[in-house]
């Protein structure tokens, strides 16, 4: 075996002459086991529930989205371009302003959508209906599907039959001037409401929606549309796709991923998930002082025990490289237990959620965890790295010129 891994292992796990150094030895691989396994169960913690939000944004929005930077409405001449592309599934043109919705004294303001018959084949909000049906495609009569909170908000009764809501929308051709402030400025529309769906707060408080031919009709937006919303056949291929659809259709568009349209929320669940990389870091950093201080004191009891060795012949680097790799097995002992600990917890609660959230509006009844296998080895060279660094200085100063020149003099 190889000499310094051979005294590094029989340093450290060896049974006889139980001494503080021992137990400093277990209460080292305690500590890092411990942060070990905590940074395991956060972090995938932390995945579950990125992974949830993800999931509940992606049943609204499309995985592209294209509007025009400057127009908040344009025409309707680039479907069959973007259909044209070998990874596009579906186009639904879409339509959307702001409204007053107002029933039975009470009102909310939300915002009314309007798609075209293509949106069933997106795959979203339709999935996610709570009552009634996506019927909304009968010209004659403007049927809507509101979210959960407005049905709520406007007490809307839809135990028997949905009722018919009042809609307020200002077009913008017209311009307010201070003649106008008694002036009707709002276009007044009756809404029949048809189904119910329930997503997310964000979305259930604040989205209506209709055809496209209905909204383009409160608005007095006839062939007008404020994007395009698109559904790609593959997924892996997406950032490509958006590429190629932003050189098809030049400067004047704006082309998002569904991760875009959403920048902020993204952005603030990979500072999160770096931060507590540092804080777990840090945490391991002082566990690692135990090993430094555990190497200082073994480098002064097995003096005699280094002695002999350069008595034999063994050379410095020998010792340096002993003391370095005392550091590493503890280190890789900490990480192997902490890891079984962490991603068993961590397993159980994903098949079985012991662990309650115990909230009355929460959307999921127990954490949600997700084991990937990138922090496992991130949390793994981490330690590793760590616990090495550590172990540097007491191997430095255990294999120095004037210890050794000591060693000598005591065995003469």
């Amino acid at each position: 075996m190889f000499l310094p891994l051979k005294l590094a292992s029989k340093y450290i796990f060896s049974k006889k002459n139980k001494t503080f150094i021992n137990f400093l030895s277990i209460f080292s691989i305690a500590s890092l086991s411990i942060g070990t396994a905590a940074m395991v169960i956060i972090l995938s913690v932390f995945n579950g529930l990125e992974e949830s939000l993800k999931s509940i944004y992606r049943d609204f929005d499309p995985d592209i989205k294209i509007i025009n930077k400057e127009k908040t409405f344009i025409k309707n001449n680039v479907q069959d371009e973007l259909l044209s592309n070998k990874n596009v599934e579906v186009v639904t043109p879409f339509i959307e302003t702001k409204s007053l919705l107002q029933n039975n004294g009470k009102e909310v303001v939300s915002i009314i959508k309007g798609v075209d018959k293509t949106f069933p084949n997106q795959g979203r909000v339709i999935n996610n209906l709570t009552e009634g049906k996506f019927v909304v495609y009968d010209n004659e009569i403007n049927n809507v599907v509101i979210g959960r909170g407005i049905k709520y908000s406007l007490g809307i009764n839809t135990n028997s039959n949905f009722e018919s809501i009042t809609a307020f929308v200002l077009s913008d051709s017209i311009r307010i001037t201070p003649q106008m402030l008694n002036a009707n400025l709002y276009q007044k529309n009756k809404l029949n409401v048809v189904g119910v769906f329930a997503i997310e707060n964000n979305f259930d408080n604040d989205y209506v929606f209709t055809s496209l031919n209905t909204a383009q009709k409160i608005l007095k937006k006839d062939m007008m549309i404020s994007g395009y919303e698109i559904k790609v056949k593959n997924i892996n291929n997406l950032n490509s796709t958006k590429e190629e659809i932003k050189n098809l259709l030049g400067e004047d568009y704006k082309v998002m991923s569904f991760a875009e349209i959403r920048g902020g929320l993204y952005k603030i669940l990979e500072t999160e998930k770096l931060v507590v990389y540092a804080i777990f870091s840090m945490i391991l950093i002082l566990s690692s002082l135990n090993i430094f201080f555990l190497l200082i004191m073994m480098s002064v009891e097995k003096t005699r025990d280094i002695s002999i060795l350069y008595s034999i012949g063994v050379k410095r680097n020998t010792v340096k490289n002993t003391f370095i790799l005392q550091g590493v097995l503890i280190g890789m002992s900490g990480v192997l237990i902490g890891l079984f600990f962490g991603i068993m917890i961590s397993f159980l609660q994903q098949e079985t959620g012991f662990v309650k959230i115990n909230l009355p509006n929460s959307i999921i009844n127990a954490y949600p965890v997700k084991i990937e296998a990138y922090d496992v080895f991130l949390i793994t060279i981490i330690v590793l790295i760590i616990s090495s660094i550590a172990s540097i200085f007491p191997s430095i100063i255990t294999s120095s010129t004037k210890n050794f020149e000591n060693t000598s003099n005591n065995l003469s």
